[in-house]
């Protein structure tokens, strides 16, 4: 279920990413999640990006069967700063709900020293043990590792990249290869049609997991497939769309609609009636 959500939150937060301006580039983007055919997740995104910093703000509900039975819903944020084409985070967290529990996990990313993470309530006692401080070192929260990816993708026109990752309770690498240049239609589900660069992603595992495997298998193999595209002028890829195969099915994330404000203009792409 860990690498589902942040699979997710890949698809969705990372959508953040477009290269910092001069004027201010608002963006915001909706997605839909459908789980064996049925839609299971809404999320919406808020970016904000400036000449020197990023904030980004994501609304993710559960939908249908999901909602029915594990009432989830989130609230994540993002901050930072880009210093020499480096993505430089600063604070990051959520607040969720996951059948009636809180929790509320603050990041904070010093300029000097180690990252560190709040959780409250904080962790029950399992088989996992903390990360250690000198791991924590050159990591960034997942949207801030994202938002470095996609830069880079837009650069380089590539897939291959490991970014690692430190969310709070566990460090890993968001590994991303092999890659294929392909065309996509619009579609009832998404408006976005054009080229995209499909990529697969996995995680490796650093420290913080649990050492006994769940007994809750929700992914099949670990790794997901993801298209990433441009959908407006003068602004990095996004990703337009995701899948990877659960227990319950298989699992695609769409953009459903998509709005961008720059410079005095505005562009939005919509789904077909």
């Amino acid at each position: 279920m860990r690498f589902i959500v942040t699979a997710l939150l890949f698809f969705t937060v990372v959508s953040s990413s477009a290269l910092a301006a001069s004027n201010e580039r608002v963006l915001k983007l909706d997605y839909a999640i459908y789980v064996g055919g049925f839609r299971t997740i809404d999320i919406k995104l808020d970016t904000t990006l400036g000449a020197n910093r990023y904030d980004i703000n994501l609304g993710l509900k559960g939908e249908g069967l999901i909602d029915w039975l594990f009432k989830w819903s989130m609230k994540a944020f993002s901050n930072g700063q880009f210093k020499q084409g480096e993505i430089v985070p600063r604070k990051a967290g959520h607040n969720s709900v996951w059948r009636g529990k809180k929790r509320r996990v603050r990041l904070t990313f010093p300029e000097k020293g180690f990252p560190s993470a709040e959780v409250t309530p904080p962790p029950k006692t399992d088989d996992r043990k903390p990360v250690p401080l000198e791991k924590r070192l050159g990591t960034r929260d997942l949207a801030g590792a994202i938002l470095s990816y996609l830069t880079e993708v837009g650069a380089n026109d590539s897939c291959k990249r490991s970014e690692p990752v430190f969310d709070g309770r566990r460090r890993y690498n968001l590994v991303f290869e092999k890659q294929a240049k392909v065309n996509l239609r619009r579609t009832h589900y998404s408006p976005y049609a054009g080229p995209a660069l499909r990529c697969s992603l996995r995680l490796e595992k650093i420290a913080g997991f649990r050492t006994k495997k769940s007994r809750y298998r929700w992914a099949s193999d670990g790794t997901a497939r993801v298209w990433i595209a441009r959908p407006f002028p003068n602004a990095l890829m996004i990703p337009v769309r995701l899948e990877m195969d659960t227990a319950f099915g298989g699992l695609v994330a769409h953009l459903i609609a998509a709005e961008q404000r720059h410079n005095g203009s505005h562009t939005q792409l919509t789904t077909l009636p």
